[in-house]
């Protein structure tokens, strides 16, 4: 609504209280706004929506596991003095630290657990072939081995466990089992580890 100029006070009071019941239409710039609704002719944007986070998958449970201290180097020389062939880690990768270790001789079970950036990985060292440990275990698919020879080891035996990644290698007498919340993650220990007779001074 047009407005013109107001001749004597009685128009221009008419004229102020009508301007006023008609939201004043002729001073307020047209922005696309319904003056009824009070929102903007523009959608809402909308707020991105969060990436859902990989819940952690449970380790193989192989029962009571050796209680873990973060100071394990007397316990694996317990374990080599049992004649297992202790496998630990030389220098873990970037971004890792070691929780601890632990070990008991009867039944014999060497343990270790770490944190990687990517999730948690469990080492488990134990008398006889990845066959006898891992044949009965339920939600295990296999993969194709991994081949570390160029790391001092050999080929190592692949699952895929509810989308985490679990490796097997069988030494003299055991066998070690990682475990871990991907391949990548999990070789990077593999590719890591060394008998504690070899591998010098330890974390810990």
């Amino acid at each position: 609504m047009r407005l013109t100029r107001a001749i004597g006070p009685a128009l221009g009071a008419s004229l102020v209280l009508l301007a006023a019941a008609c939201g004043n239409d002729a001073d307020t710039p047209d922005t696309g706004v319904d003056p009824s609704g009070g929102t903007s002719s523009e959608s809402p944007s909308e707020s991105p929506s969060e990436t859902p986070t990989a819940t952690p998958v449970a380790p193989i449970d192989f029962g009571d596991e050796p209680a873990v201290k973060e100071s394990y180097e007397r316990a694996a020389l317990r374990a080599t003095s049992d004649n297992l062939i202790t496998m630990v880690p030389s220098v873990l990768p970037d971004g890792w630290t070691t929780v601890g270790g632990g070990y008991q001789p009867d039944p014999q079970w060497w343990h270790m657990e770490f944190t990687a950036p990517t999730g948690d990985v469990v080492l488990d060292q134990m008398p006889g072939t990845a066959d006898e440990a891992l044949g009965k275990m339920s939600g295990l698919t296999p993969v194709d081995d991994v081949d570390l020879t160029d790391w001092g080891t050999g080929p190592w035996s692949a699952w895929d466990h509810d989308g985490a990644t679990v490796l097997a290698y069988d030494l003299k007498g055991s066998t070690v089992v990682l475990q871990g919340p991907d391949l990548e993650t999990v070789r990077g220990l593999a590719e890591s580890l060394l008998p504690a007779d070899d591998a010098g001074e330890q974390e810990g």
